[in-house]
């Protein structure tokens, strides 16, 4: 991180004050230093480095550590040189991409392969080809937006900058970039290299780091990246309405970015035994989708039930991710009442009356009982006395209901019924 103080590293006359320009002590006499301001880049840190040490320079590396699974994309690591008459001048770049994070354990290793392996038994997760990259001279280490690295070999100071460290050596006109907290020499050498003195530990203070092992030794704990295991995610339809009688479904899909989902269960509170899964289908890949449905059965009784899908991944015990949908029936709506009757006059009822009376609706030897109270409505309706009218057409009413169904069939009862019951309804209108 930008703007920390000077790091400890032999004793107090070796610590550096960061102050907007900071200042190096070198032989008793106190020299500037140009510096501009870094940003803070929490989610990953460098975290130790060792860039030289005894014998040839075969193991040097550059160690990030910060939130497990974060990406590096867009980001580069950059090593720039601080000596007098090269100071800006890039000596090593490593533009990360898409496939480069941060593992499991939160750490990530650049650095030569060979040493790597022969010293500490480690593979580096981006490697260095050849010995002697990190320059053993003033510099700056420093994680860098991509973006704002020119295409040129040099750097001027306005980089966004995640986080920076410089390493000094015994020059009396050096140069560091980005506020970066700068130590050494160490007894009057260059240093081998720093650490932080917990992971990931950045408080701004000097404390924060200790001085590289030169020797080699265990102190020094270069750290690739561990594999990434990443939870699987699953997505539901949130809630689903029905009416008792109608199916319904509700969509289902999940997820693993580094495994396959390859199954669903269901669990239904409360279980009315009619919500189930259907249409299964596994992820294909790694990282793929899979997907299923919650099917509400037709015959699901009325009420409100709360559905967890969960999703499982093909991982050795299986990794879970669950959704939730809201089901509710409710009451299918009751049949639609009656369009109502259209006008029916006399005509129409006497008519009526016949058709039945031919098709055995209605006995013929009742037939003039019923015309009788049909013909005496009619006149009471012609004179105006409507009223009266309405009595005749009730009494017609009763009349076919009391002959029903020896003499009038249910058929005959509804037809005769419907139409002198709409006939007075007129009159009364």
């Amino acid at each position: 991180m930008g703007n920390r103080l000077g790091v400890a590293a032999a004793s107090a006359g070796d610590r550096l004050l960061d102050v907007g320009i900071a200042l190096v002590l070198v032989g008793g006499l106190v020299l500037p230093i140009a510096t501009a301001g870094a940003a803070t880049g929490d989610p990953v840190l460098l975290n130790e480095m060792l860039v030289s040490h005894t014998g040839d320079d075969t193991t040097e590396y550059v160690e990030l550590y910060g939130t497990p699974g974060h990406s590096l994309d867009g980001l580069s690591l950059v090593v720039v040189d601080g000596d007098n008459g090269s100071a800006g001048q890039v000596d090593l770049r490593v533009d990360f991409g898409p496939g480069d994070r941060l593992g499991g354990n939160g750490f990530f290793l650049v650095g030569n392969p060979v040493g790597l392996a022969a010293n500490y038994g480690v593979a580096p997760d981006v490697a260095l080809a050849g010995n002697d990259l990190l320059e053993n001279g003033s510099q700056t280490v420093a994680l860098v937006q991509t973006a704002s690295l020119g295409a040129g070999g040099t750097v001027g100071g306005s980089e966004t900058v995640l986080d920076s460290v410089g390493l000094q050596d015994t020059g009396f006109t050096e140069t560091f970039f980005w506020g970066a907290p700068v130590f050494g020499p160490i007894d009057g050498f260059f240093p081998a290299g720093a650490r932080r003195a917990t992971d990931g530990a950045d408080t701004d203070s000097p404390d924060d780091w200790v001085v590289a092992d030169d020797l080699l030794g265990a102190d020094n704990t270069p750290t690739p990246a561990s594999a990434v295991d990443e939870s699987p995610t699953a997505a539901c339809d949130p809630t689903l309405t029905t009416t008792q009688g109608t199916a319904a479904e509700a969509a289902v899909t999940a997820s693993d970015p580094d495994g396959t989902v390859t199954a669903f269960s269901l669990a239904v509170t409360p279980d009315p035994g009619h919500i189930s899964l259907a249409a299964v289908s596994p992820a294909p890949g790694v990282g793929e989708e899979a997907s299923a449905s919650v099917v509400v059965a037709a015959t699901t009784p009325v009420g409100v039930y709360q559905v967890v899908v969960t999703a499982l991944t093909d991982a050795m015990p299986p990794q879970e991710a669950t959704c939730n949908v809201a089901v509710t029936v409710e009451e299918a709506p009751g049949p639609p009442p009656p369009d109502p009757p259209g006008d029916v006059s006399f005509d129409e009822l006497n008519v009526l009356l016949d058709e039945l009376v031919a098709d055995g609706s209605v006995d013929d030897r009742r037939a003039d009982a019923l015309r009788g109270h049909l013909e005496r409505a009619q006149r009471f309706a012609a004179a105006g006395q409507d009223a009266a009218a309405q009595a005749q057409l009730q009494a017609l009413t009763n009349q076919v209901d009391g002959f029903s169904p020896r003499w009038v069939t249910s058929e005959g009862t509804g037809a005769l019924g419907e139409a002198a019951g709409a006939l007075a309804a007129q009159l009364g209108g």
